[in-house]
């Protein structure tokens, strides 16, 4: 049975964290996920990173545990407990046999309401996402989507990324920027948490307002606002070049839409078109199989609280860029051009809603799906008419959406390869 309306408990906790509890007992586990506000999105100019390195540091230790001792207790029981940023949220998950559940929701929410930020775990993390972003710069695949980004958002737009600016906030970042920060710009009103597993619904909902119903940040103001959708008027082009490389690594793209755009079930069922299905679709059965031309070849559209990116990318070598990127806008152009057939469409669908039980085998992929639910404002119920959405996209569909976000005569692309020999 589908998690609906019918299955799925809700509540709020007295800090206006909202509450989803789906009771799963094929499974004698039970994990937790959530958001709150407080992504990178409240970041100044100077600040940089500094949303990922607050939620590093809020598992290095608490007031009264030490980064050695909330990991002992962790393992003592086989439990994991995290957290992690992203543009609009700071993330929080916990996850253990059900036995368990009260410590690794303990040890969760003490690290959120009581964060230490010790100097010492303050200065090893600096170290080690210093490393982290220096591995980036010399990563062909990362600095071609990085550079992409940068063609599609300009350089007062959230969602626009920046390495130097990002080393150059991490360097900077001190106790007091942490401190101030988690108590300015995070805070649970408005966020969500999703609990599934081997629990009791009502009484979760008591457990967890024992444990989190304390995490308060009253003077916080979270930045809740929904970016722009960027406008791309011409082709715009950008060549990073890497040292030592042997492979380019290209990426070709458009602004796409944001999670909750009435186009998304359209797009998705376009895109496993374009370069999803089997082998990476139209892309992958042309760039790959037929021309031999690349590594890896495929399309993928990434959708948040405001509007994503729709790309292409490809792995290649470096004298096969220039055949690999007019392939790539000669599917644009068919996909644009002609609709689909009714075989490809169905196949394609069958795919997406066939593949829909096997990530909800585990607790892990139910909360997922239930956390961007409640997140986006998709419904309690939104499992339950999945597959008709699908199978409801029609050819005019598809071709309709593929007119409205994917041009093949101005996009944005990006390559980032070895210098050429003469450089």
């Amino acid at each position: 049975m589908l998690p609906s309306s019918q299955t799925i408990v809700t509540g709020e906790l007295s800090n206006g964290l909202r509450v989803w509890v789906y009771e799963n007992f094929e499974s004698q586990t039970v994990l937790v996920d959530g958001y709150a506000f407080g992504g990178s999105i409240n970041e100044g100019p100077e600040e940089k990173g500094l949303a990922n390195f607050l939620a590093i540091m809020l598992r290095r230790g608490t007031e009264t545990r030490d980064y050695d001792a909330l990991n002992e207790a962790a393992e003592s029981v086989g439990a994991f407990f995290g957290f992690d940023a992203g543009r609009h949220s700071l993330g929080f998950n916990a996850h253990s046999l059900a036995e368990d559940f009260d410590l690794a929701l303990e040890l969760m929410a003490e690290s959120l309401i009581a964060p230490a930020f010790p100097e010492d775990e303050l200065e090893k993390t600096r170290s080690r996402l210093l490393t982290r972003l220096e591995e980036r710069r010399h990563s062909t695949r990362a600095m071609a989507s990085i550079a992409f980004n940068q063609q599609i958002y300009p350089p007062d737009h959230p969602y626009r990324m920046d390495i130097e600016a990002e080393m150059a906030g991490v360097r900077r970042v001190q106790r007091t920027d942490l401190v101030r920060f988690y108590r300015e710009k995070v805070s649970p009103a408005g966020g969500v948490v999703v609990v599934v597993g081997a629990v009791r619904a009502e009484e979760t909902i008591a457990r967890l307002e024992r444990a989190l119903g304390g995490w308060r940040h009253p003077h916080a103001h979270p930045d809740t606002s929904i970016p722009p959708r960027p406008i791309l008027r011409q082709t715009v082009t950008k060549r990073v070049r890497v040292q030592g490389k042997s492979q380019s690594d290209i990426v070709l793209g458009w602004p796409g839409i944001a999670r909750n755009d009435p186009d998304y079930d359209a797009v998705l069922v376009c895109n496993a078109i374009l370069g999803r299905f089997g082998l990476g679709g139209r892309l992958g059965n042309r760039i790959r199989e037929e021309m031999g031309l690349a590594y890896y070849a495929y399309s993928a559209f990434n959708a948040n609280r405001g509007p994503g990116t729709w790309r292409i990318a490809a792995g290649v070598n470096p004298a096969n860029v220039e055949k690999a990127v007019d392939a790539m806008l000669a599917e644009v152009a068919r996909i644009v051009r002609e609709p689909v057939d009714d075989e490809e469409l169905a196949d394609v669908q069958s795919y997406l809603t066939g593949s829909l039980p096997l990530r909800l085998e585990t607790n892990s992929g139910i909360a997922g799906y239930l956390l961007s639910m409640a997140w986006h404002g998709l419904g309690m119920d939104y499992l339950l008419g999945y597959e008709s959405r699908i199978r409801g996209v029609t050819k005019e569909d598809v071709l309709r959406v593929a007119r409205t976000y994917l041009h093949p005569d101005r996009y944005a692309l990006a390559v980032a390869g070895p210098p050429d020999e003469e450089e």
